[in-house]
């Protein structure tokens, strides 16, 4: 048997079945209780004995080995495997290392040399990791970083962390620590020790800076009295330097050495991971009140009106989505229900959704006949400039006296009808659909019927045909015309049991695209 060893406590996680699941939802298996972890994160698969690791479309990722998986990945013995606020390695029940004890953390050598052994340098990298392993504020972190490589490091006397600034993108002190004098403020830094770590992305090590040739002792190393030094960029995986590390000593008693290095090398790794899990925490927190933003554009109830009943759902794959539905009163008694799906996902598609909901108002209200009114929504779309964004949309424009309805198409999927008393279902105005619209400048067609008593239409965004199960198979929309055709015949039923078969379909599968469905019926 398989098992996860969490690498902050020790906590072990057996892997007993053919399927663990990972994730911040309490049905997991292994939950990791932190807001950056997904509902459902990862999974691990056993099979013939062999284990294999898979990210669940998370937000934040899983990386095995420090780097990040895009498929399902095999597992072998010690490998560490690292997603938002656990890391933990994988070994094979009863191979594990055996844990470090009873170490010295401080010893002095034969010469005289303040010296830490080995194992306590390790402890203390797993200490840093420990602290950064949940950490969303950097102002807390950075000073523990600093703390925990005094404790290691004896012979410094100074240690800052520098940052870039995301407005000025010069590097500033964001963590400072001093072990004979107050910290200040704004440190005094030796810029052309950090100018070479950035332009190399190379750690440096001086035992002795003041003769080392490569720096310039007429500059401020001689002024700060600097003698031992290391300097270790941190990098975030694409390469792309965040910050430095920096501890020095003005005497020579001890100087740094090259496992020393190593050891300040390893903190710059987790101190790199502690930024990007701020900067995500920060983006998430962003993302979340989008959502909130998004979702005020989105119909608060749905309408009371004589005859009709509706029902209506909306979930985004990512916390912020492109798919867009309304109720619109309109002059002359009429009642518009408008669905769309903006072309990909994320911030740039929730702002075009939002311009969407406003301009589709804005149109139908002023123009009564219904092609005219989809001419004029694409042309304000259009007038914000082409950047390959396109809207596949659709309207059905209800007279709440005669019950006849006005269908123009934009691209999208024609609505199924489902008629009393008649087998299967039919697709409305597949004949009148137009291009969509952000794509050109032309005129729309508009097709006319009547919503007879016990008459059933559905509108839905692909989200719902395109639907995945494990295998990668579509759901399909011979599947959504059968739940359509042989659903219950109350509105709200039947679309809760579309919706039902949609994710039977999909067996735990996270969805690929937002998905959102409107359904309309006539009392029989």
């Amino acid at each position: 048997m398989a098992v996860l060893r969490e690498l902050t406590g020790g906590v072990e996680h057996p892997l007993r079945g053919k399927v663990t699941l990972i994730g911040r939802d309490p049905g997991c298996d292994v939950v990791v209780r932190t807001d950056l972890t997904s509902s459902r994160h990862a999974i691990i698969v056993q099979s013939g004995g062999v284990y294999s690791i898979e990210d669940l479309e998370s937000v934040n990722g899983v990386k095995v080995n420090g780097a990040h998986i895009h498929q399902r990945t095999p597992l072998r013995p010690g490998d560490l495997i690292e997603i938002a606020g656990l890391s933990a390695l994988f070994h094979m029940a009863g191979s594990a290392a055996a844990v470090l004890a009873g170490v010295t953390t401080v010893a002095m050598s034969g010469a005289g040399r303040l010296e830490v052994k080995p194992e306590a340098k390790l402890r203390a990298v797993l200490e840093i990791s420990r602290h950064l392993s949940t950490a969303l504020d950097l102002k807390d972190v950075l000073p523990k970083i600093l703390e925990c490589l005094f404790a290691v490091f004896p012979q410094a006397d100074r240690g800052f962390i520098l940052l870039q600034d995301p407005n000025t993108g010069q590097m500033a002190p964001r963590a400072v620590r001093k072990r004979h004098e107050p910290d200040a403020d704004t440190p005094a830094i030796s810029r052309g020790i950090i100018n070479q770590v950035l332009s190399t992305k190379q750690a440096v090590l001086s035992a002795d800076a003041e003769s080392d040739v490569r720096f310039d002792v007429n500059q401020s190393i001689r002024r700060l009295h600097i003698r031992s030094i290391m300097c270790a960029p941190m990098l975030d995986p694409s390469g792309t330097v965040l910050g430095v590390i920096q501890l020095d000593a003005v005497e020579l008693r001890s100087p740094f050495r090259e496992e020393d290095l190593e050891v300040l090398a390893s903190a710059t790794t987790q101190a790199a991971h502690a930024v990007e899990l701020a900067r995500l925490h920060q983006e998430r927190r962003d993302l979340e009140a989008a959502t909130q933003i998004q979702k005020s554009f989105l119909p608060a109830s749905r309408p009371r009106v004589p005859q009709l009943r509706f029902f209506d759902y909306y979930a985004a794959a990512r916390q912020i989505g492109g798919d867009y539905y309304d109720y619109i009163p309109l002059p002359g008694d009429r009642l518009a229900v408008a669905l769309g799906d903006v072309s990909g996902k994320g911030v740039a598609a929730a702002l075009l959704m939002a311009r969407l909901s406003a301009a589709v108002r804005f149109s139908l209200a002023a123009e009564p006949d219904a092609a005219t009114a989809m001419r004029r929504l694409n042309a304000v779309l259009m007038q914000g400039g082409r950047d390959d964004r396109f809207v596949t949309f659709v309207a059905v424009i209800f007279d709440l006296k005669t019950y006849q309805a006005t269908l123009v198409n934009a691209g999208h999927m024609p609505p199924l009808r489902r008629r009393p008393g008649r087998p299967g279902v039919e697709e409305v105005g597949d004949a009148v659909v137009g291009l969509p619209l952000g794509v050109m400048d032309r005129p729309y067609e508009q097709m006319t019927f009547a919503l007879e008593p016990g008459d059933l239409l559905l509108l839905y965004t692909d989200g719902v045909t395109e639907a995945r199960n494990p295998g990668g198979d579509f759901y399909g929309l011979e599947r959504l015309r059968a739940a359509t055709a042989g659903g219950p015949k109350d509105v709200e039923a039947l679309g809760k049991a579309v919706l039902a078969d949609v994710r039977r379909f999909a067996a735990g599968r996270l969805p690929n695209d937002d998905l959102t469905m409107v359904c309309i019926g006539r009392d029989g």
